[in-house]
């Protein structure tokens, strides 16, 4: 699979340094357009449009070939630019061309509303994709208005994030002219006849990102400041290259969303292919079946001769034993096609299933630890199949020894009964235990049972239609173990079990190697 995000940004960076579009040397320098905008500027402050900044400051590049910055105060230095930039082109702080004005927070008390007022009020949550998107606009009332009326942005403004997720620019829609702005982003107020979008391109790419980030790491709780984001060092190229690049970034970044569309595709494509590959081969339909294997009644008389070894030795009890008998409906017709060396079954006939302790011994999330040597296992850490180690929280000795139940062994599936229902993966860990949303379900015997073919049966469409039966209905979805136990599976023969996990696994190989 193409990192896109890594393309877009690959052909960004290349389009600040000159590189995507061939430069022209008949067009006018961008020291020159700088000098206009400077004379404007001067022009635009005797008028009183806008204020003189504290010692202003403009970028030139010595006889030497370094880079100084020059100050109204006639004190020079010399600066480090980020790389070298194209003949014509100079570098400039955003100060040079533009001014920044912050927005204002909602007066305390007041409360933004859903329904459509003559006031938007944009927030950072809405500013993405250089645009803003209108399906979560909030509005302000009149008597909000009222107070925070000197906060607006236009479309002819560039937004800015400040706060939350930072450096995110774009412009504001015409329909949206004069909305509000939240004081977690800042609009740059752009005097020059710089182009505006590929301002923002340039606000957008690493070179604006990764001063930005730098500015991060030196404070506590991140936010850029309006001193701070006029100090950023953008790459200038003449007014026509400007447009140039605009033009050739559309170009590239379709054929990415071009690329995005197939990939996605592709995907879902990928998805489905491994599902019907998967319910085929837990149905019996995706491999010859072998009449030398050993048929699965014969496999179920041995799994119960290994519960009655069990009970007798006092590690199960004796309702444990107690078998339940299938059902089929329309749910699970597709069962009454199942090979004749297959048997149908119900779940709690071969597995143990384990629920986690809910007494008084449950561990507190405050007596949990973020590293130890026994895992405290919830459905935030089932992800692909497996426990990852990524949240994961831990037991002491002394927790784990006062639990009851729950306590887990290699090779177990872990499901999810409540919140992220039938969410499961596999425990290689041979400690450990279960949050109360999770049950266990153990092979009674994993020579005759494979735990890899109870987890393929886990991830099937088999599942989803037996947890169709049991749906209670109710926004957070739950699942007793009790009904678990009645789920209904499709058993092979021992040697059919391997077969099929080695088919699956070819197919998916072949599935993601083609992605």
């Amino acid at each position: 699979m193409i990192d896109t995000k890594a393309l877009k940004d690959k052909i960004l960076d290349l389009a600040m340094r000159g590189k995507l579009t061939p430069q022209d040397p008949n067009d006018e320098p961008a020291s020159e357009l700088l000098k206009r905008i400077k004379a404007e500027k001067e022009k635009l402050i005797n008028q009183k449009k806008i204020k003189r900044e504290k010692n202003g400051s403009e970028i030139f590049q010595g006889d030497d070939g370094l880079h100084y910055e020059k100050f109204a105060d006639e004190t020079i230095k010399e600066i480090e630019v980020p790389y070298e930039l194209p003949e014509g082109w100079a570098w400039a702080r955003i100060s040079q061309f533009a001014q920044a004005k912050g927005g204002k927070r909602v007066p305390k008390g007041m409360n933004l509303q859903a329904i459509k007022t003559l006031y938007p009020y944009l927030r950072v949550t809405d500013m993405k994709e250089e645009t803003i998107l209108l399906d979560k606009l909030l509005y302000a009332s009149e008597s909000i208005w009222e107070k925070i009326k000197g906060y607006t942005i236009n479309n002819e403004d560039i937004y800015l994030t400040i706060a939350g997720t930072i450096g995110r620019a774009g412009s504001v829609p015409l329909e949206l002219n004069n909305s509000l702005l939240t004081e977690n982003a800042l609009k740059i107020i752009n005097y020059s006849p710089m182009n505006k979008s590929y301002l923002i391109k340039a606000l957008n790419s690493n070179v604006a990102q990764n001063q930005f980030n730098n500015l991060f790491k030196q404070v506590a709780q991140p936010k850029l400041s309006i001193k701070s984001t006029l100090s950023t060092l953008i790459p200038i190229p003449p007014l026509a290259e400007q447009i140039r690049i605009v033009d050739r970034l559309s170009e590239g970044m379709e054929l990415v969303k071009l690329i995005e569309l197939e990939q996605h595709d592709l995907q879902e494509l990928s998805s489905r292919l491994k599902k019907l590959v998967l319910d085929g081969a837990m149905q019996g339909t995706l491999l010859p079946q072998n009449s030398n294997d050993e048929p699965a009644s014969i496999l179920l008389d041995k799994i119960r001769a290994e519960k009655q070894k069990l009970f007798k030795e006092g590690k199960i009890k004796k309702k444990d034993l107690e078998e339940i008998q299938p059902t089929l409906d329309e749910d699970n017709a597709y069962y009454q096609n199942i090979p004749k060396s297959w048997s149908l079954v119900c779940l709690k006939t071969i597995v143990y299933i384990l629920n986690g302790d809910r007494g008084k011994n449950y561990p507190s999330k405050e007596k949990l630890s973020f590293s130890g040597n026994i895992p405290f296992i919830s459905a935030i850490n089932l992800k692909n199949g497996l426990v990852s180690k990524e949240s994961l929280k831990y037991l002491n000795d002394e927790q784990y020894n006062l639990l009851r139940s729950g306590k887990i062994k290699k090779d177990d599936i872990l499901f999810c009964i409540r919140g992220s229902l039938a969410k499961n993966g596999i425990s290689k860990f041979t400690k450990g235990a279960i949050a109360s949303s999770l049950v266990i379900l153990r092979s009674y015997n994993k020579r005759l049972i494979s735990p890899l073919f109870l987890l393929a049966y886990c991830n099937s469409t088999q599942i989803s239609s037996e947890l169709n039966k049991y749906n209670n209905g109710t926004a957070q979805p739950n699942l007793a173990a009790s009904d678990l136990s009645k789920f209904v599976i499709a058993l092979p023969p021992k040697m059919q079990q391997h077969k099929i996990l080695r088919a699956i696994y070819r197919v998916n190989n072949i599935v993601d190697f083609i992605k």
